[in-house]
């Protein structure tokens, strides 16, 4: 941060909350070590910048807006300069176009922003996330209803004869089939869910072993060939349509508008913690105004903290050395520490990747709005 910057910040800082009040200066923050500009490169996303920017990464979209200069997320390059400005309206982050142009007093080239086409690829604009990433680690299972996967079309039989199906193997399946569908995946029931609260079932996971695409069919029964298997198929695999994430690199995640109160039903990696990259099954979806490329966020359980230092009578003592009473027990919030991307969303359930985290996830950890 240059010295002049360092000497103005508080002055601008000042003039926010005079003009706006605290809350609105809390609602984007800076980061303390946050630099003056940022010269997009090769392998950068919008998150990333956000994250050099903002202690919030998800709230770019509203300094963005500030900003007449940057109007798209999917038209920011390499070796254009994003930089950090105050003005009465609070921070702004502008952009300095790369590329030919009259260089000013820190050496940066400036385009002016006049109607014409630009002649460079869409394909080689920025993306908003980290997709090459992360798309490794996306599931492609599914959340369905026991009758559901039990009323799904089943493979009861192979071409060659053997106990187990492989890639380019054409196999023998039946049941009710749609007309207009030819590809599936081929499914395998899973864990259970189950409702923390009421403990009733919310739905089966259903694993994708890989994929098969309809040959011929007659009535009920049909053949089909087999492909990217991840496990061996075998009689008794369900099929079901298939659908796969619609995550859109040039989406940038946003908070849903409504207050999120979830739990975690799975860690999917077989172990009791997760980390960045996992993925974890909670326990709200679609039916409850979920939607694939929602920002969440992770909060640990509730602290309880003693009082002892109250004024209690007598009586009120006794009954707290006997274990009576809990009137001096006060609950206090517990930290939001992880960020969390929706990418997969059934009806009364959601798969969400863990983009970064201060600490391992656990089940008791709960879902929120950030």
């Amino acid at each position: 941060m240059s010295n002049v910057l360092k000497k103005c910040f508080p002055v601008f800082l000042l003039l926010q909350c005079l003009a706006f009040g605290v809350l609105a200066a809390d609602q984007v923050q800076i980061r303390a070590d946050a630099p003056t500009s940022y010269e997009v490169v090769e392998g950068d996303t919008l998150w990333d910048i956000a994250g050099r920017f903002l202690e919030d990464p998800w709230l770019w979209p509203e300094v963005w807006e500030l900003n007449p200069q940057i109007e798209n997320p999917h038209l920011i390059y390499p070796g254009d300069v994003v930089e950090v400005q105050y003005s009465t309206d609070g921070p702004l982050l502008t952009l300095r176009r790369g590329g030919s142009g009259v260089p000013d007093a820190d050496g940066l080239r400036t385009v002016r922003l006049s109607p014409q086409i630009r002649r460079e690829s869409l394909s080689s604009a920025i993306p908003a996330i980290p997709l090459d990433r992360i798309s490794s680690f996306l599931s492609r299972n599914v959340v369905i209803s026991e009758s559901e996967l039990n009323n799904a079309p089943y493979l009861f039989g192979n071409r060659s004869g053997k106990l187990f199906g492989s890639n380019d193997d054409v196999v023998y399946a039946k049941g009710d089939w749609d007309s207009s569908v030819f590809s599936y995946d081929i499914v395998r029931g899973g864990s259970t869910y189950l409702d923390p609260e009421t403990g009733s079932e919310i739905g089966i996971e259903g694993q994708i072993i890989g994929s098969a695409t309809i040959i011929e069919r007659d009535g009920q029964n049909a053949t089909l060939t087999i492909t990217n298997l991840i496990a061996e198929a075998r009689d008794g695999d369900r099929f079901i349509a298939e659908a796969g994430s619609s995550i859109e690199p040039n989406y940038f995640p946003q908070p849903p508008s409504f207050d999120v109160d979830a739990d975690i039903l799975d860690i999917m990696t077989g172990r009791s913690i997760g980390n960045q990259y996992d993925t974890i099954v909670i326990n709200k979806g679609s039916s409850d105004r979920l939607r694939i490329g929602d920002l969440v966020a992770l909060q640990k359980p509730e602290i309880l903290i003693e009082d002892n230092y109250g004024e209690a009578t007598l009586g009120e003592k006794f009954k707290r050395a006997v274990g009576l009473s809990e009137d001096h027990i006060e609950t206090f919030s517990g930290e939001i520490f992880a960020s969390v991307l929706i990418y997969r969303v059934f009806d009364n359930t959601s798969f969400g990747i863990i983009l970064n985290s201060d600490d391992v996830v656990r089940r008791d950890d709960k879902v929120v709005t950030p």
